[in-house]
């Protein structure tokens, strides 16, 4: 028989062992605070963390009362004084308004009850270090809009009353024996919709140079403003899994993605794994992970991915899944959207798949198909279609000559609204020199027909120094659109251009064009062939040292201080019709 001695304040019991057919709980507390429940311990006064808090749950709002989001779980505990002296336990819990009731696990009117369990034990000195039960139960998901009130209640199977938590004070000597009175203590809580989180997968690979374990996953944000990571239902942050819900990597909580930023995360196996550290990023820094993952071919050829704001697999669902993208041969639709991309060959490649950026920012319609364009840089037939790569070639579902172009949270930021394009010299068209030059003697390594050079002034307007300039290719003319006989689009290659000075024939003087350099990875992933879709140019003399300034110097004479010149300069291994767009990323 085990015996408990009854603090001063306790009310008077008839001690019995834990096989006795009957025994009644001195109070049953519950609070609706995210305070641990094992607090204070004895002898220490400390905090025993494995008993779990009153409420697991995150308050979602600043606003007045407990709220949760749709749909998380309502997970709690609570305790019972003694250790022993019950072995049932329920929240009666109602969705409708009305205050909840009921009786011996069995629910009155629109009541609904949850089972809890038995969780943990400890040492409690605000009773005299006696031993307490904590329990812990659950209330299911509830939609968006719905407020529920809850009461908790124990007894023993052998006999004795039910005991509820009480109104006044959640304790106390059989202070509350009927739910029905009024006198349990009723919480309560509200379910809100979880805000919109516009986090997308921008662009990935499954394959590269270094074989089936050169994986990448980039992470975009697809609005104006910082968005903080903050899991919904207090679990570790948003996970990147793939199809069957094993994740491969987490954005923890509290990791702060700049607005127009991107988050990287890759495969990072020794000699095998992500293969384009060395691509540029931002002010001396390079395309690192962000967040790793290891494993042999972690992320399978043509699987689907998904981005959840949860990083619980039992949360996966259609409700915390922010995006996907996954091949026509990814059967779980969780993990693409829509129609999927085309699947690949193992190929090893530098390839990727990433999101039309010819509309400004990463297009997004919900079709995987429509979104995402296959790039490479050798522009090598590694799409798996009926018919062959030339069945699709010319049309955004076929390849791509470009080249992967993965981005982390330190890489320049896409400010296309703050740093206007205009002609260098606005008095002549903008297909005469110096605005557009055609040089067809200047031929050599992917420039048969010699080059095409489209000059234009960037203004800085975005209230501060700019420290870091590049420019990303949208849309281009190039192979294998207008490789073929007959095609009526040019072949252009994105080249490294250098500086000139040039006659300014808008009111004399010269203009001073800076050259550009084509970013490239080391070897084996540069650009063999020449920049294509998604490759990008650099301004080498804006650095934090020569900052590209926000406003002009009147003192400075002929020169505006806030604009640069540049040369964006292309070589023509086909003739014909071009088109040619970038958008334009930067660092303060």
């Amino acid at each position: 028989m085990r015996k408990f001695l009854l603090h001063a304040a306790a009310c008077a019991l008839v001690l019995v062992s834990a096989a006795s057919a009957s025994a009644t709980a001195n109070f049953v507390y519950h609070e609706q605070t995210n305070n641990f429940v094992a607090t204070p311990t004895c002898p220490s006064s400390g905090t025993d963390t494995a008993g779990g808090r009153y409420v697991e749950n995150t308050d979602r709002s600043g606003a007045a009362g407990f709220q949760i989001y749709s749909p998380e779980t309502y997970s709690l505990k609570f305790k019972i004084e003694f250790q022993f002296f019950t072995n049932q336990w329920r929240v009666y819990y109602t969705t409708d308004g009305s205050n909840p009731s009921g009786s011996f696990g069995t629910p009155f009117g629109t009541t609904q009850v949850a089972t809890a369990s038995f969780h943990s034990t400890y040492s409690d000195q605000t009773q005299g270090c006696q031993i307490v039960d904590i329990v812990a139960a659950s209330i299911p998901p509830q939609p968006a809009g719905t407020t529920v009130k809850y009461i908790v209640g124990a007894w023993h199977s052998g006999g004795g009353p039910e005991v509820f938590g009480d109104s006044g004070t959640w304790s106390g000597c059989f202070s509350c024996t009927d739910s029905t009175t009024g006198c349990a203590n009723v919480e309560t809580y509200s379910v809100i919709a979880t805000p919109p989180t516009p986090l997308i997968i921008s662009e990935f690979r499954w394959h590269g140079t270094n074989g089936a374990n050169d994986e990448f996953v980039e992470i975009y944000n697809n609005s104006n403003s910082d968005v903080t990571v903050n899991a919904f239902d207090g679990s570790a942050g948003f996970a990147l899994a793939k199809s069957g819900g094993t994740t491969l990597f987490t954005i923890p909580n509290g990791t702060v993605i700049p607005a127009r930023g991107h988050y990287l995360g890759c495969n990072s196996t020794p000699t095998t794994g992500y293969s384009l550290t060395s691509y540029p990023a931002g002010n001396g820094t390079t395309a690192t992970c962000n967040a790793t993952y290891t494993g042999s071919d972690a992320l399978p050829l043509n699987v689907g991915i998904a981005l959840f704001n949860t990083a619980n697999p039992a949360n996966f669902n259609t409700l915390s899944r922010l995006d996907a993208v996954g091949s026509t041969l990814e059967a779980n639709t969780l993990y693409r959207e829509g129609d999927g991309v085309h699947p690949i060959v193992p190929f090893n490649t530098n390839n990727s798949y990433y999101r039309d950026i010819d509309p400004g920012t990463p297009q997004d319609t919900g079709v995987n198909a429509n979104d995402f364009l296959f790039i490479d840089t050798q522009g090598t037939c590694s799409l798996s279609v009926a018919g062959g790569c030339p069945s699709l070639d010319g049309t955004r579902r076929g390849r791509h000559l470009g080249a992967p172009g993965p981005e982390n949270l330190s890489s320049p930021i896409q400010r296309n609204a703050s740093l206007p394009f205009t002609l260098p010299a606005p008095c002549v068209s903008s297909n005469s020199a110096p605005n557009r030059v055609r040089d067809a003697s200047d031929t050599g390594t992917n420039a048969f027909f010699g080059t095409l050079s489209i000059r234009r002034t960037i203004t800085n307007n975005t209230g501060a120094n700019v420290t870091r300039l590049r420019f990303r290719v949208a849309n281009i003319t190039t192979f294998p659109e207008g490789a073929f006989t007959g095609s009526p689009n040019a072949d252009l290659r994105v080249l490294n251009s250098t500086l000139s000075v040039e006659a300014q024939p808008c009111g004399g003087g010269v203009i001073t064009i800076q050259g550009l350099t084509l970013e490239q990875a080391s070897a084996p992933n540069d650009q063999p062939n020449g920049g294509g879709y998604n490759s990008t140019v650099s301004a080498g003399t804006i650095t934090l040292a020569t900052p590209l300034p926000p406003t002009d110097n009147p003192g400075t004479v002929g020169v505006i201080d806030n604009q640069i010149v540049v040369n964006f300069r292309m070589g023509v291994q086909g003739k014909g019709n071009a088109r040619f767009f970038v958008t334009t990323e930067v660092l303060p």
